[in-house]
Protein backbone atom coordinates (compact mmCIF):
# COMPACT_ATOMS: atom_id res chain seq x y z
CA UNK A 1 0.00 0.00 0.00
CA UNK A 2 1.11 3.55 -1.02
CA UNK A 3 0.97 6.35 1.54
CA UNK A 4 -0.02 9.58 0.46
CA UNK A 5 3.24 11.64 2.55
CA UNK A 6 1.46 15.02 1.47
CA UNK A 7 -1.73 13.90 2.90
CA UNK A 8 -0.30 12.31 6.20
CA UNK A 9 1.66 15.35 6.60
CA UNK A 10 -1.77 17.93 6.33
CA UNK A 11 -3.53 15.30 8.66
CA UNK A 12 -1.29 15.73 10.89
CA UNK A 13 -0.92 19.28 10.77
CA UNK A 14 -4.51 19.86 11.42
CA UNK A 15 -4.81 17.20 14.27
CA UNK A 16 -1.77 19.51 15.39
CA UNK A 17 -3.67 22.98 15.22
CA UNK A 18 -7.32 20.89 16.80
CA UNK A 19 -5.06 19.64 19.81
CA UNK A 20 -3.68 23.38 20.66
CA UNK A 21 -6.39 25.40 20.39
CA UNK A 22 -7.54 26.12 23.80
CA UNK A 23 -4.88 24.43 25.39
CA UNK A 24 -5.58 20.59 24.09
CA UNK A 25 -7.25 18.17 23.31
CA UNK A 26 -11.28 18.78 24.24
CA UNK A 27 -13.05 15.94 26.15
CA UNK A 28 -16.95 16.78 25.47
CA UNK A 29 -19.45 14.77 27.95
CA UNK A 30 -22.78 13.34 26.30
CA UNK A 31 -25.61 12.73 28.80
CA UNK A 32 -28.90 11.50 26.81
CA UNK A 33 -32.12 10.81 28.75
CA UNK A 34 -35.68 9.93 28.03
CA UNK A 35 -38.58 11.81 29.07
CA UNK A 36 -42.55 11.84 28.12
CA UNK A 37 -42.05 12.78 24.91
CA UNK A 38 -39.17 13.18 23.50
CA UNK A 39 -35.35 12.39 23.86
CA UNK A 40 -33.20 15.00 26.06
CA UNK A 41 -28.83 15.07 24.91
CA UNK A 42 -26.73 17.34 27.06
CA UNK A 43 -23.82 17.99 25.58
CA UNK A 44 -21.30 19.65 27.80
CA UNK A 45 -18.19 21.21 25.98
CA UNK A 46 -16.00 23.50 28.47
CA UNK A 47 -14.30 26.76 27.40
CA UNK A 48 -15.76 26.45 23.82
CA UNK A 49 -17.15 29.86 22.69
CA UNK A 50 -20.70 28.99 21.83
CA UNK A 51 -20.84 30.63 18.49
CA UNK A 52 -18.41 27.78 17.13
CA UNK A 53 -20.57 24.91 18.23
CA UNK A 54 -22.64 22.92 15.28
CA UNK A 55 -25.29 20.46 15.27
CA UNK A 56 -26.36 18.86 12.37
CA UNK A 57 -28.60 15.46 10.96
CA UNK A 58 -26.98 13.85 8.15
CA UNK A 59 -29.22 10.72 7.51
CA UNK A 60 -29.70 8.88 10.92
CA UNK A 61 -26.67 10.64 12.66
CA UNK A 62 -26.97 13.69 14.56
CA UNK A 63 -23.43 14.90 14.54
CA UNK A 64 -21.95 17.53 17.05
CA UNK A 65 -18.88 19.71 16.32
CA UNK A 66 -16.43 22.51 17.01
CA UNK A 67 -15.81 25.28 13.91
CA UNK A 68 -12.03 25.97 15.05
CA UNK A 69 -10.67 29.16 13.43
CA UNK A 70 -6.79 29.26 12.37
CA UNK A 71 -6.22 32.45 10.76
CA UNK A 72 -8.47 32.43 7.36
CA UNK A 73 -9.51 28.39 7.56
CA UNK A 74 -12.77 27.03 9.41
CA UNK A 75 -12.05 23.80 10.00
CA UNK A 76 -14.64 21.68 11.49
CA UNK A 77 -13.43 19.09 14.99
CA UNK A 78 -16.22 16.33 15.37
CA UNK A 79 -16.94 16.31 19.11
CA UNK A 80 -19.73 13.59 19.29
CA UNK A 81 -21.63 11.20 16.59
CA UNK A 82 -24.97 9.55 18.06
CA UNK A 83 -27.48 7.39 16.15
CA UNK A 84 -31.25 9.38 15.79
CA UNK A 85 -33.41 6.67 16.78
CA UNK A 86 -36.51 5.62 14.44
CA UNK A 87 -38.70 6.97 16.72
CA UNK A 88 -37.63 10.65 16.41
CA UNK A 89 -39.54 13.60 14.39
CA UNK A 90 -35.98 14.52 12.58
CA UNK A 91 -37.33 17.24 11.06
CA UNK A 92 -38.47 18.78 14.64
CA UNK A 93 -35.34 18.19 16.57
CA UNK A 94 -33.99 21.17 18.20
CA UNK A 95 -31.12 22.69 19.75
CA UNK A 96 -30.44 25.27 22.76
CA UNK A 97 -27.81 26.59 25.17
CA UNK A 98 -29.19 26.23 28.65
CA UNK A 99 -26.55 28.08 30.65
CA UNK A 100 -23.00 26.67 29.30
CA UNK A 101 -25.31 23.25 28.37
CA UNK A 102 -25.83 22.66 24.58
CA UNK A 103 -29.33 20.88 25.40
CA UNK A 104 -30.83 18.78 22.02
CA UNK A 105 -34.57 17.70 22.03
CA UNK A 106 -35.49 15.18 19.53
CA UNK A 107 -39.04 14.28 19.73
CA UNK A 108 -40.81 11.07 19.53
CA UNK A 109 -43.23 10.58 16.17
CA UNK A 110 -46.39 10.77 16.74
CA UNK A 111 -46.48 7.87 14.01
CA UNK A 112 -44.43 5.51 15.90
CA UNK A 113 -46.50 4.92 19.27
CA UNK A 114 -49.83 4.39 18.28
CA UNK A 115 -49.87 3.07 14.39
CA UNK A 116 -50.43 -0.69 14.46
CA UNK A 117 -51.84 -2.79 11.85
CA UNK A 118 -52.37 -6.49 11.08
CA UNK A 119 -50.06 -7.25 7.77
CA UNK A 120 -51.59 -9.63 5.44
CA UNK A 121 -49.84 -13.14 4.99
CA UNK A 122 -49.60 -14.23 1.19
CA UNK A 123 -49.90 -17.67 0.32
CA UNK A 124 -48.33 -18.33 -3.29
Amino acid sequence: MRVDKEASKRLAETANVVNSINGGTIYPTFITSTEKDHYRLEVSVPTVNHDDIKVEVNGSDLMVYQNVHVNSYTLPNLLGMIKISADVEIENIYAEFEEDILVIIMPFSEMTGGFQKEIDIYKH
